[in-house]
């Protein structure tokens, strides 16, 4: 269903939202941590819809406020509730026997596009309205904690759910579209 080899990193959208919205001078929320996560998880919903691919290999859990890819979380903690000014996610990097810490390199053009479309479906929003979002019945969050109850665990969403609902959202919008 999906191919394995995801074109970029967590990180590297994670950055590129943060990069996008700096050159948007227009009115909307700014990304905090919230606004990020979601703009992150929602980025990767529609690609594996659209492309059967997933967009970055990272994992993403279901937190007790949403879908969360839980390496960013280190990241952007200590932002707060506040925007998120000055952060940047970085990736560790092996080479022989040495390790260094370095932000990822930008995703390329194609991706660049689709995130700045992305970026101007749900730039409008708070991050807390895109949590909300997630929590609507026949989310995939919401299909996870119906699973689990109680989401201290963190649990995985599966990408297959993520891929089917989404899909399904394609569909519905082609549907209407046509009809």
């Amino acid at each position: 269903m999906t191919n394995s080899t995801a074109p970029t990193t967590a990180a590297a959208v994670a950055n590129a939202f943060l990069d996008i919205q700096a050159e948007d001078h227009g009115s909307f929320p700014r990304i905090d941590q919230m606004k990020l996560y979601k703009l992150v998880y929602y980025a990767h919903a529609w690609w594996l819809a659209q492309r059967d691919q997933n967009l970055f290999e990272e994992d993403i859990h279901a937190w007790p406020w949403g879908p969360v890819v839980p390496s960013l979380y280190g990241k952007f903690m200590s932002a707060g509730r506040g925007p998120v000014s000055g952060l940047r996610a970085t990736e560790l990097v092996s080479s022989g026997m040495k390790v260094s810490v370095r932000e990822p390199d930008a995703p390329d053009q194609e991706i660049m596009t689709y995130l700045r479309s992305v970026w101007d479906t749900h730039k409008s929003f708070s991050g807390v309205q895109l949590s909300n979002a997630t929590h609507a019945p026949g989310e995939p969050w919401a299909i996870v904690r119906e699973q689990y109850g109680d989401l201290a665990s963190k649990p995985l969403i599966p990408n297959p759910i993520i891929q089917s609902v989404f899909k399904k959202k394609l569909e519905d919008q082609h549907a209407s579209a046509a009809g």
